[in-house]
């Protein structure tokens, strides 16, 4: 585990430690509030910029354009809406997001390093559950509380019990974003991780962790996740397994949506929520949130406050792709999708293509994850550190996507070294899995 801080980059090491650290370290300058992670994404942006800009082995790729004109598009129409107002906070939704994309895209270039990253992640969730640990014990926010006697800040809400215990929130602003944290990567960092003892340790850490929340989303990524592995593994030697999971899914949607007396949407989002009235609002979410966004389809509604009923008391919407599209407009939201797909297409490119059988692995777990992430965003609202993480995730895959090249006279020094010492012959392991890394 040592060897994780040796071959993580400071600043991927700095962005983690700044994901599990409280609010009530941010920085207040003027009217704009500087988070712990907002303030490295300050610092080493440039540098980001510049690695894409001048390394060799660090190029700017069709997949990073999309990333650069979201951050532009959110903050001229936030501007455009709010005036100076708009436009920091647009800004910090441009910070955040291409912030965490930029710095995880130019530092992250090899699989050594990105597992190396996971594994520091992984610590991280250990941390933020030890601290988790003392909210369920106490019964209160025992960080946020402990650092506002002292530094001040905005109180956090209420603590919820659920089924007898207290939700945890541990570092994070909401329990939601504790969960979500210790969850969205659960696929990956399982599957990039060689030692099998060392796996399991990492799934019980992790699910244990995300139990504190006492959230249902989180626990359902986790479900969905595991459900996928198991398939993922289950269909390793079948031929065409992508197109067959598609052709399943399909048959199932069309089924539920023939049979059913309620769109297959929400009963996905009944069955997703721990209090049926839960589930009953944030299908209200959407359907006024939808009317909102027609009304406004290009540049959305800004920082203005959506149209619902008035026993619709919560200006929060609990759904992250409807919140992009509704505040920044439709476009926003295609940016975003196309930039996704970009990646994912790389990812599963390279994966399939590559002899390594940990690359094959850690491409599936990627993909994995990723689709858990986009289903979790339509019940979960990404804002402070979920929303950096999503984007830093994102640029996780670009070490898998685009990966970093050999020259071709190192690369043919180094196999004419192999070829005169016998020392560098050693017996490959079978392969257990086939070429394809799309997960089903």
């Amino acid at each position: 585990m040592l060897d994780a801080f040796r071959k993580t980059p400071l600043p991927i090491m700095l962005v983690i430690l700044s994901f599990i650290s409280p609010t009530e370290l941010s920085l207040v300058v003027g009217d704009l509030r500087l988070s712990p992670h907002r303030v490295v994404f300050l610092l080493f942006i440039p540098f980001a910029l510049y690695r894409l800009a001048m390394r060799p082995d660090c190029k700017l790729q069709i997949y990073d354009v999309p990333f650069f004109g979201l951050a532009i598009w959110q903050t001229l129409v936030f501007t455009w809406h709010a005036g100076s107002a708009g436009f920091a906070f647009g800004g910090s939704w441009a910070l955040e997001s291409l912030g965490a994309y930029l710095i995880a895209r130019a530092y992250i270039r090899d699989l050594e390093t990105l597992q190396a990253t996971l594994r520091l992640i992984f610590v991280s969730i250990i941390l933020a559950a030890l601290i988790a640990t003392l909210d369920t014990i106490t019964g209160s926010y025992f960080v946020h509380e402990t650092l506002r006697k002292f530094l001040g800040g905005d109180p956090m809400p209420a603590v919820e019990f659920r089924k007898g215990l207290a939700r945890a929130a541990s570092t994070f602003d909401h329990p939601i974003h504790y969960g979500t944290y210790c969850a969205a990567m659960f696929a990956l960092v399982w599957m990039s991780e060689p030692d099998r003892t060392w796996r399991y340790i990492r799934a019980a850490g992790m699910t244990i962790a995300a139990l504190l929340a006492m959230s249902s989303a989180p626990l359902l990524s986790l479900g969905m996740q595991l459900a996928m592995m198991g398939w993922n593994k289950s269909t390793a030697r079948i031929p065409l397994r992508t197109q067959i999971t598609l052709a399943i899914a399909v048959g199932i949607y069309l089924g539920v949506l023939m049979t059913a007396q309620r769109p297959p949407v929400q009963i996905l989002i009944s069955i997703a929520t721990f209090d049926p009235w839960t589930g009953f609002y944030r299908m209200m979410i959407w359907e006024y949130g939808l009317e909102n966004l027609w009304n406004s389809p290009w540049i959305g509604i800004g920082m203005a406050d959506w149209v619902r009923p008035k026993w619709m008391y919560s200006t929060t919407i609990d759904a992250y792709w409807l919140v992009l599209a509704l505040r920044s407009g439709i476009p926003a939201f295609l940016l975003l999708v196309t930039g996704i797909f970009l990646i994912g297409y790389g990812v599963v490119k390279r994966g399939r293509r590559s002899s390594d059988l940990m690359r094959r692995r850690t491409s599936a777990g990627w993909m994995i994850s990723l689709i858990a992430i986009c289903l979790l965003g339509a019940t979960v609202h990404y804002w402070n550190v979920p929303h950096a993480l999503l984007y830093f995730f994102l640029g996780l895959g670009s070490a898998l996507a685009d990966p970093r090249r050999v020259t071709l006279a190192a690369s043919t020094m180094s196999a004419s070294v192999r070829r005169r010492h016998p020392s560098f012959i050693r017996t490959e392991r079978p392969l257990t899995m086939p070429g394809s890394a799309l997960p089903a």
